[in-house]
């Protein structure tokens, strides 16, 4: 049986890895690396809604940690593919509150309880728009607090900011190259 060794926060937060891990409760947890389609994938939305943020007062930003749940005896850093934060906000090296949306793209050796395990430590936080996308399966899903649906038009809505985010867009790009 593996064994794994707890790492003080510390080090954890003054440390860069490379790719950089999560933090779960003093366990580093390795994230998978994107492969083509999800590194593109990834690309394609942070160009989207970085070509948003001036129209819908947003910030984009890619594998950007966040401090998801932080009491005595919880300390977790998620770091999600894609996050967009609505402005004005506080600039900080770790983010500390809840962002608007984070965006998951799943990987080949992603296992489902992983990413489970993720989106209910986003929802708890109060994140309010949580994206699951499979680019290999073409599939988009919405997670909070009542659970995880299929997005079956491939269609995300973020009503407060005015924009409906089209995958079909972004599939229809990774089919052609």
């Amino acid at each position: 049986m593996a064994t794994s060794t707890l790492v003080p926060l510390e080090d954890y937060l003054a440390t860069c890895y490379e790719p950089d891990k999560e933090y779960v409760d003093g366990e580093l947890v390795e994230r998978c690396a994107g492969e083509y389609e999800h590194s593109r994938l990834q690309a394609l939305i942070t160009i989207y809604f970085g070509g948003k943020e001036a129209d819908c007062k947003i910030r984009v930003f890619t594998e950007q940690r966040v401090r998801v749940v932080s009491t005595d005896s919880e300390k977790r850093y998620r770091i999600p593919d894609v996050c967009v934060v609505r402005t004005p906000y506080d600039k900080e090296r770790v983010l500390s509150r809840p962002p608007y949306l984070v965006i998951e793209i799943l990987s080949p050796d992603d296992r489902a309880s992983d990413t489970l395990r993720k989106t209910a430590d986003y929802s708890r936080f109060g994140i309010p728009h949580i994206w699951i996308v499979d680019p290999l399966k073409r599939e988009l899903f919405e997670a909070d607090s009542h659970g995880i649906r299929e997005i079956a038009d491939l269609v995300g809505h973020l009503s407060e900011i005015g924009l409906s985010v089209d995958f079909n867009r972004f599939f229809a790009q990774l089919d052609q190259e």
